[in-house]
Order: C-alpha cells, then structure tokens, then sequence
C-alpha cells in the first residue's frame, strides 16, 4: 500500500452534530435527543484524548451529520482511547437527504457501510467508502451493547500517493521545551510536551492529477484542521501504527519544472495525544 492523506474534505468539523433514536421499518425516522449520547460533539473536536463517555452509546442510538449541502467523500477514520482492548461492536453508516429519515433497507436503500472490525485502542481504524452528494449522515450502534471508548472521527477524502517524494525528503523532531536564560547565563527548561515529530517531503516530479489532488488537501485543511498521514512503513512502535495525525506547517507551494510537470513542498507537524 502506497503512503496516504485521510482528511476531512466535506466539512465535517464544521457540521451540524445530533444524537438521538429512530423508530419505523424500512424507513426509520429520526428523533432528536440531546441525552441519547452525552458529549457527542467530541468526535469532532480534533482532539484524540477525549472520547465519549463510557456506556452512553447503546444499541439503536443514533448520531446524525449534517453536512449543511450534499457531499461526496470515500473514508470514514475512527479514533478510540481509554480501553484496554479493541473495541468490537459495529457501527452502521446510511446516507441521506432527508433530516428525519433514511431508507435501511429494499431497493433503493440508504444503506452506506457497516464499520465492522476489532477497532483498535490508540490508534486509527481507516474504511472506505462510497457517499455521492447526500447532505445528512446517519451513524448508529448495530450491535447489542454499548459503543465505547470513540475520541474522534474524520470524514472526506484518503488520497494515495501517485509517486513517492524524494529520498532526501526529512523526518525529524520538534522538542517542546522553553529554554530561558538568566542574566547570568544560566539556562532553565521548562518542558511544556513530548517531542513532535515532522516531516518535510519535496516530490521533484508531479503531474497536474497530483498537483490537483495536493491543492485539494491544502484547500480543505490548510493549518487549522488536522488530518492522517499514513506512512506505508512496518512500525514496531506500540501501539504498532503507521497512522500519524497531523498539521500542515505551510501551505504547500507548487514550482512549474516543464510544461504541465511541478515540484512541490509538503511540510508535516505530528498532533501529541
């Protein structure tokens, strides 16, 4: 698998966020709760500390996305902390254009995707999907049990690498600690965070597909949104992931090298826990 930016392409952060219940049949129809699922909002806060409270999320809750106009996007990433062991329930995700209802089954259906796997705690569980132009998201548990432990939630785009950047691309560190020196020269550290790691790639050889692609991304998130980076590396870390969330330090800027060919700039900051 190529490296990959995951990233939110649709507004999400800045969408209209609800729990609540359904009722009905084939049609289920949505009815707004504020207690249904306590601290919603937290999936969206850009922040992979904080999750849901525990026990909250029970089966047939629903969390409603309003995206406020029809989207499309192809990735759902899931964030979960605070547990001791992945988190297995499934979530079932169905697309509409209604703000009370969705279709959950016969032909045509709403019918999205069941995000069905043993989520792992401290790290990203990344799906594919498929939403074409519909406004409202709707989310709910599928499985008999509480939904525990989500922090956060991304959904938009996972754009894979055309080509790999350059093998003088760099990885380093930005340490987190402020260094004052007194008027005797004596130096004090005060060590505000862990170090954050960066990345800083050059691609000397794009195309306009790519280019196109890197504009996207720099348009959507600019420096305010975080998103993943996947890295296509065999981590031994623990946990052992190769999903990095992270800012962009600069916008990314684009150097014509011959006609319809570019270099680029994308320069990366790690988001701490």
């Amino acid at each position: 698998m190529a490296r990959q930016f995951i990233y939110d392409s649709v507004g999400f952060s800045e969408a209209t966020i609800k729990s609540g219940t359904f009722s009905g049949g084939a049609t289920k129809t949505f009815t707004e709760n504020t207690s249904s699922i306590a601290n919603i909002e937290r999936i969206a806060d850009q922040n992979i500390s904080l999750s849901i409270p525990f026990g909250v999320w029970d089966f047939n809750d629903v969390v409603q996305i309003d995206l406020k106009s029809q989207k499309s996007s192809n990735c759902i990433a899931l964030y979960h902390t605070g547990g001791t062991q992945s988190e297995d329930n499934d979530l079932l995700v169905y697309a509409s254009d209604s703000a009370t209802s969705w279709v959950s089954s016969g032909t045509p259906n709403d019918f999205i995707q069941t995000l069905s796997t043993d989520h792992p705690m401290d790290d990203w569980s990344v799906f594919d999907i498929t939403i074409t132009d519909k406004r409202y998201i709707y989310i709910y548990n599928g499985t008999n049990g509480d939904y525990d432990y989500l922090t956060e939630m991304i959904i938009g785009s996972k754009y894979t690498f055309d080509v790999n950047p350059e093998l003088n691309s760099k990885i380093g560190e930005q340490f987190g600690t402020d260094i004052v020196t007194s008027y005797g020269g004596s130096e004090y550290a005060n060590k505000r965070h862990a170090p954050k790691t960066t990345w800083d790639f050059t691609f000397s050889h794009i195309l306009s597909t790519q280019k196109t692609a890197l504009e996207a991304l720099n348009a959507n998130v600019q420096d305010w949104k975080k998103f993943i980076y996947y890295d296509d590396s065999d981590s031994t870390t623990t946990p052992p992931s190769t999903y990095h969330y992270v800012r962009l330090v600069n916008p990314i800027e684009f150097t014509e090298v011959a006609p319809n060919v570019f270099s680029a700039n994308v320069s990366l900051r790690e988001q701490l826990v």
